[in-house]
């Protein structure tokens, strides 16, 4: 890899980002050399310009960061290294924002790194998911995997909800009371409506001769699923498909909401549309960074 900047364009923002870290009296070179090397991948990744730099993009220069070789010792690099390099890419970006030289910002993987001896929450590909949902045996499975990953509700979220919280024909799932009791509305693509709509025409036939239960997930007691039966569901599912790289995984129904945030992160959806989607108050979540987006209303169309 090239050790200087070649692009013109490159030298200038990368001079202004100097003069700003130096005017707020930044500790250290590291938030200039951490910018520095994320431009120069950027040369030798072929995008000329930042306005050219999307999700994409910064999703593979993360998988570079984790794998880069450590040039002061072995192994990779630490993760409060890799922490210090996107955080110093989330000033340079923030600044570019300030000075109009870009009209939007992007994500960028965000772990929260747990300490030594931990593993961040796995995620499955798209690839993975759809092997999940042909090993599903009934309409529940499939609503469940609908549900959890393709609405990416959080387990007790899954747990409350109810069945008219699914209206059909508008394809919105309520969330009436999410974590710090907020309300969202949630968009199904036409992929998870379907699943949905059918297990609850399902649902209903089976319940017709029995006492009303409101909950959406119904056990076979015809009492409402808890959380844990859910969860019990989805590894269910997990073991029959045989896969050792899902089992390994070690997936839960949380990591089913982490696998779609990641999904559309990938997709290049839009801040305010994924904080809303996932119910977050703030755009710094689980892993992503998040910086002034514009609003994308869309279907989502990832299965």
């Amino acid at each position: 890899m090239k050790k200087q900047i070649q692009s013109p364009a490159y030298k200038q923002h990368f001079k202004d980002y100097d003069s700003y870290i130096k005017g707020r009296d930044y500790k250290g070179k590291m938030y200039q050399t951490a910018v520095k090397e994320f431009l120069i991948w950027l040369e030798n990744y072929g995008i000329q310009t930042m306005k050219e730099v999307t999700t994409k993009e910064m999703l593979t220069y993360y998988d570079y960061l984790i794998t880069r070789p450590n040039q002061r010792k072995q192994g990779t690099l630490a993760e409060a290294t890799i922490r210090l390099h996107l955080l110093s890419i989330y000033i340079f970006i923030d600044n570019l924002l300030s000075l109009n030289e870009i009209q939007k910002g992007f994500y960028m993987p965000n772990p929260k790194f747990s300490g030594e001896g931990k593993n961040p929450r796995n995620t499955l590909t798209v690839d993975e998911i759809l092997t999940l949902y042909q090993h599903s045996e009934n309409l529940l499975e499939k609503a469940l995997l609908s549900v959890a990953y393709g609405c990416g509700l959080r387990r007790g979220e899954l747990q409350n909800l109810n069945v008219n919280d699914v209206q059909l024909h508008s394809g919105i799932l309520v969330v009436r009371s999410g974590k710090n009791n907020k309300s969202r509305e949630v968009p199904m693509c036409d992929y998870v409506l379907d699943n949905v709509k059918k297990y609850i025409n399902e649902r209903q036939e089976t319940l017709r001769e029995k006492q009303i239960e409101n909950g959406f997930f119904i056990g076979k007691k015809s009492k409402r699923m808890s959380g844990e039966n859910l969860n019990k569901t989805l590894k269910r599912i997990i073991d029959r498909t045989q896969n050792i790289t899902i089992i390994d995984k070690d997936i839960t129904l949380h990591c089913l909401r982490h696998s779609i945030a990641h999904h559309l992160a990938e997709n290049n959806a839009g801040i305010d549309f994924i904080r809303s989607f996932l119910g977050h108050s703030y755009i710094n979540t689980a892993y992503i960074y998040a910086i002034r987006n514009k609003k994308q209303n869309k279907r989502i169309t990832l299965i």
